[in-house]
């Protein structure tokens, strides 16, 4: 193995990519073998770009296809950190309750992992949609539900975290998921195999290195890396098949 191509998330680089850049660096020197970060403009350069990747840092979407469809190995995901959803409404509707749903047509991005998300909260919740209204990105369901043509909407919440002022008063931001259910994780491709451990081991020990706790500051929201278990990924594939 000569070199190990390494991707990003676009979502996680859209917040400094330097800090990444690092990353490949510190585990090239730890690893012994070069890491090449290869920056993505956007996300149909990041997947016209995967099938060279051998390291990936992908969302749960991204990572579930990798590891079902290529036998990608997950190794870790920063601790505490999840991925969960918030439900909107139109700015006209009158004190919109999770409850308000019952029924009701909500846009989101049906194939994406935080709307099944979103249906498994809401289930707890003993409530049924009426309509999925299928949006082709998050954003859209921000427009679609300001254009009233949905009067509520599921939104990936980082998404509606990194929205302007004027982008989130577009909308009614009325409930939080808090499912602890998927997770942005690294994942590295059958032909790394070999390295797994090691790589693994790297990652798992950073926090306790001063290089690598210098590499996490700068990566901001990650203080740490913990192993994906066997438990984590079959949660995520019962959420998946619940609500294919």
């Amino acid at each position: 193995m000569s070199q190990i191509t390494f991707m990003v998330c676009p979502h996680d680089t859209a917040r400094g990519s330097e800090g990444w850049y690092h990353l490949a660096q510190y585990v090239t020197k730890k690893l012994g073998i070069s890491v090449c970060f290869e920056l993505s403009i956007d996300f149909e350069d990041f997947h016209a770009g995967l099938s060279a990747a051998t390291m990936v840092y992908g969302n749960p979407t991204d990572s579930f296809r990798l590891i079902q469809e290529q036998g990608y190995i997950p190794l870790v995901r920063p601790a505490g950190l999840y991925d969960e959803v918030v439900l909107v409404a139109n700015p006209d509707v009158p004190n919109p309750r999770i409850e308000s749903l019952q029924g009701e047509t909500v846009a989101t991005v049906k194939k994406l992992i935080p709307t099944k998300i979103a249906l498994h909260m809401l289930k707890r919740h003993a409530v049924t949609p009426g309509d999925l209204l299928d949006c082709n990105s998050w954003l859209t369901v921000i427009r679609t539900v300001w254009q009233g043509d949905a009067r509520y909407g599921i939104v990936y919440k980082d998404t509606y975290d990194d929205l302007s002022d004027h982008g989130k008063n577009m909308v009614n931001m009325f409930a939080v998921s808090d499912e602890q259910l998927a997770f942005h994780c690294i994942n590295i491709a059958p032909s790394l195999a070999a390295h797994q451990r090691d790589i693994e081991a790297i990652f798992l020990h950073m926090d306790a290195d001063p290089g690598g706790r210098e590499v996490l500051q700068e990566l901001q929201r990650i203080s740490k890396w913990v192993a994906v278990t066997t438990a984590d990924c079959d949660k995520m594939k019962e959420i998946v098949a619940k609500y294919a």
